[in-house]
């Protein structure tokens, strides 16, 4: 790859970098509001519990582990995360961040920067080459049109989605894990391999139990595909035989993914049901906060905590298959199977999950515009309005942490990326002179300001914010 191949990557991927660090200078979940605060707490307490405790406990209520203090409730693989991060914290950086019963709330601004940090190594290291990579396959495979401002415009729409980065860089999660994966996934597909995109799927479901979003149109892509790969010379006999064969060994792939990652709760029927148990919380409720889908709108008429929560499951779960089984049977008996109707199909699918299935959050909609990020090359101007109402649909979740307008970044530089002007928001100033202002910004961007030529900022406190926008 030369230079000017490799400039308009180097240049994404730095903007979104930086536009993911700004975001991380401002509030998260939680900041300031004890007992519970917010995700972010959860997360950093994931990983006091993991590094403390034995595997056996993680997910058991203890004296040393209250459940009802944002017990670990994500599968497996998030556990491990939580572990490999807490050990990074406890022997690289300080044990008071990890500490037993002792770091519940900290908030400090060491603390802060090492958990943004963890944030934007994921970013580096799955997620946005996750995206990239399958954005571009998808293109390349799948579409006629070569012009290259097509294609670098969906590549940076892809990165630059601010629902994602406002949610893990500024609300605080780590959605990119599980999107990656899920990403990875779709792109195995793309490209013929089949175990690998199952494997890969597998692990994003072990992250996050909300990727069942996306698991219906695996299963029956997966499945048709086992039965439609023989030769067309064969008997009837022999292709059922290759495709049950290959339906087995999909099987054991699957199997043997799910062992090794649940292999520590494995030796108890006690422990596997009570890490279930965690993972579904059917006591939550139909929907939290103001989620845009559709029991949230009904419950404004018929309030719909007054009915008991295995009853809104069932409703749920029949209002869910009836909105996604049609895309899935479609994908499973269309004559002609394609990748490109597995796409359709995932965003189909995880819609209708959004809207119709139980315990939804605001949040949630980010599972279903991952497909549709992925349908950019395909569907440019109907992805992008989607990406932007997703945005939409989540602010009262981002204006509750603060984050409806955390920053404003110019491009002044007639496109060739080298002179910024940006606005930051962030509760962070409060009480810091504008040269303390200004310092917290350019160490938050060190790496980035290396490569841009001219950088002006302005910098406010939320509530200099509200005067400077108000009437």
């Amino acid at each position: 790859m030369d230079t000017k191949t490799a400039l308009p990557w180097v240049t994404i991927v730095a903007t979104g970098l930086f536009l993911r660090a700004a975001i991380s200078l401002h509030s998260y979940s939680g900041q300031n509001r004890p007992p519970m605060y917010g995700d972010y707490e959860a997360q950093r307490h994931w990983q006091e519990v993991t590094v403390n405790l034995p595997v056996s406990d993680w997910y058991r209520n203890t004296t040393d582990n209250d459940l009802l203090y944002w017990g670990l409730d994500y599968p497996p693989l998030t556990a491990y995360h939580s572990y490999l991060v807490g050990l990074w914290a406890r022997r690289w950086h300080n044990e008071s961040y990890v500490a037993l019963h002792e770091s519940r709330g900290i908030s400090t601004d060491q603390h802060k920067q090492f958990m943004r940090n963890t944030v934007l190594l994921l970013d580096v290291l799955l997620y946005l080459p996750a995206i990239l990579y399958a954005t571009y396959t998808i293109r390349k495979r799948l579409t006629d049109d070569r012009s290259e401002v097509a294609e670098w415009a969906s590549l940076t729409l892809a990165v630059l989605f601010p629902g994602q980065i406002l949610i893990d860089n500024g609300h605080f999660q780590y959605n990119n894990a599980s999107l990656g994966l899920c990403a990875l996934a779709v792109v195995a597909l793309v490209e013929r391999r089949t175990l690998a995109g199952a494997v890969l799927f597998c692990l994003a479901l072990n992250y996050k139990q909300m990727e069942l979003y996306h698991a219906l149109p695996f299963f029956f892509y997966l499945l048709r595909d086992c039965f439609t790969g023989s030769d067309k010379s064969s008997t009837v006999l022999e292709r059922l035989t290759n495709g049950v064969c290959r339906l087995a060994v999909l099987g054991v792939t699957v199997l043997a993914t799910f062992l090794v990652l649940w292999l520590p709760w494995l030796s108890s029927l006690e422990a596997v049901g009570q890490l279930v148990h965690r993972i579904f919380p059917v006591a939550r409720g139909v929907f939290e906060d103001k989620v845009s889908n559709v029991w949230c709108v009904v419950n404004v008429f018929v309030k719909l905590r007054n009915f008991p929560n295995t009853t809104m499951a069932l409703v749920c779960l029949l209002c869910t298959l009836l909105a996604v089984l049609p895309s899935g049977l479609h994908l499973l008996l269309q004559k002609s199977p394609t990748i490109r109707s597995f796409l359709y199909s995932l965003a189909v699918t995880a819609l209708g999950f959004f809207l119709f299935s139980f315990q939804v959050h605001e949040k949630s909609i980010l599972l279903v515009a991952l497909p549709v990020t992925l349908l950019l090359p395909l569907e440019p101007l109907a992805a992008c309005w989607f990406l932007q109402i997703a945005t939409f649909s989540m602010l009262p979740l981002l204006h509750k942490d603060g984050l409806t307008v955390p920053f404003e970044v110019v491009d002044e530089s007639d496109g060739c990326g080298g002179k910024f002007r940006v606005v930051v928001v962030s509760s962070q100033f409060q009480g810091k002179p504008l040269l303390q202002r200004h310092r917290l910004v350019n160490a938050a961007l060190e790496e980035e300001l290396k490569t841009i030529h001219a950088f002006s900022q302005k910098t406010y406190t939320p509530e200099q914010w509200a005067g400077e926008s108000g009437p």
